[in-house]
């Protein structure tokens, strides 16, 4: 389940408002196919030393392991950043499959849940500590 905000997007001006609001409020990262066709999105909000992330994937590439992929390569990526302290990621309870995946990724839930959303963490200073 999306959250609200990205939830009654039903036509173009709906769509290029919204791009606009990320945009201004996030970095978006943009997952291509070979034939240059989106795949999927990660956002990230930067909020003091963590970043708050968050990914979109096509229902149609769903099960392919790119989600996977995608998650572990930022994290490679956020790693060489030393302004971040963590990641934070917070998913809805009743999607099992991201929060599996977040799991399989050494993200850590934290006790925090709100309006049914779970909150996990993935520490980048772990190497340095």
């Amino acid at each position: 389940m999306l959250p609200s905000y990205f939830q009654g997007i039903d036509s173009i001006a709906a769509a290029e408002k919204w791009l606009a609001n990320m945009l201004n409020e996030c970095r978006l990262l943009m997952l291509q196919s070979q034939q240059q066709e989106v795949v999927g999105l990660l956002f990230i909000y930067t909020e003091n030393h963590d970043a708050h992330i968050g990914y979109l994937l096509a229902e149609q590439y769903w099960g392919r392991g790119l989600a996977f992929e995608l998650l572990q390569g930022f994290i490679n990526l956020a790693s060489t950043q030393s302004h971040w302290h963590k990641l934070i990621a917070g998913v809805d309870e009743s999607n099992t499959p991201s929060i599996k995946l977040l799991k399989k990724l050494a993200f850590e839930e934290q006790a925090s849940k709100e309006n049914g959303m779970l909150f996990f963490e993935f520490n980048l200073n772990q190497g340095t500590q």
